[in-house]
């Protein structure tokens, strides 16, 4: 399999970054010429080219020995330069994240770039898969109520109103649905800590905000996700980091 050659790869590599090529279907090694390839990998371009002669390029692979099973801030820098996914291979698994644009600084367009697709990306650079699911414009005046419908069935349980709020937990909110006898949560936003929360509303880009005022007034409910990790928050907060190198 595929995913045995990278991992045999990555071993044979440590405690250098291993790095290589999706090709075909197929794993393609490369070599690393990275002046400091215990932290850091460059696939050498000569490889590159050999490989793209098999075929076109489907992922960058790159390993982590003994690191988290995060992209690092370089590799989201990289990552969103490239376009392509990446597979990271740490310990004796591999994580692919497919190439999602910067969190902070997106452009709002209702079911394919809003506070869910945020949401959605955020969790996916944590290593945590959400489904997704269509959303209509204006859902919210309708039957469906797309939010608590799926938060459940994605892995998120709801907090007690007194619970202690942590970073990854989701606010969901009731923007612009005040009329409605019973008002639906039609956003949702993160808590990345110290009072900030990120999102994405309509007409603006996504960004951070202080969670209190306004939001903590049209907060429905917050919610957690039950694979959660503390650790997890990396893969948010390197994205957040890339960021100004990206600009």
């Amino acid at each position: 399999m595929i995913e045995d050659d990278i991992l045999a790869h990555a071993s044979a590599c440590a405690p250098a970054e291993c790095c290589g090529l999706v090709v075909a279907g197929e794993y393609f090694p490369c070599r690393n010429i990275s002046p400091d390839p215990n932290n850091y990998f460059e696939i050498d371009p000569v490889s590159w080219a050999a490989a793209e002669d098999k075929g076109e390029v489907e992922a960058i692979v790159h390993s982590h020995p003994g690191g988290m099973p995060f992209l690092s801030e370089a590799d989201r820098v990289t990552q969103c330069q490239s376009g392509f996914p990446w597979w990271l291979a740490c310990g004796e698994t591999i994580r692919k994240f497919r190439s999602v644009p910067p969190l902070l600084g997106r452009k709002f367009e209702h079911g394919v770039m809003d506070c869910y697709t945020v949401m959605r990306d955020a969790y996916h650079l944590c290593g945590h898969d959400l489904p997704d699911f269509e959303r209509q414009d204006d859902w919210w005046e309708g039957d469906q109520d797309l939010y608590i419908e799926n938060m459940e069935a994605g892995g998120f349980t709801r907090l007690a109103d007194d619970a202690e709020i942590q970073v990854g937990d989701v606010f969901l909110m009731c923007l612009g649905t005040t009329g409605q006898n019973v008002p639906k949560a039609n956003h949702s936003a993160i808590y990345i800590g110290d009072q900030f929360i990120l999102h994405q509303r309509p007409n603006t880009l996504s960004k951070r905000d202080v969670y209190g005022g306004y939001w903590q007034r049209f907060t429905h409910s917050v919610w957690r996700y039950s694979a959660w990790q503390k650790s997890d928050f990396t893969g948010i907060s390197n994205d957040l980091a890339a960021t100004s190198s990206l600009k």
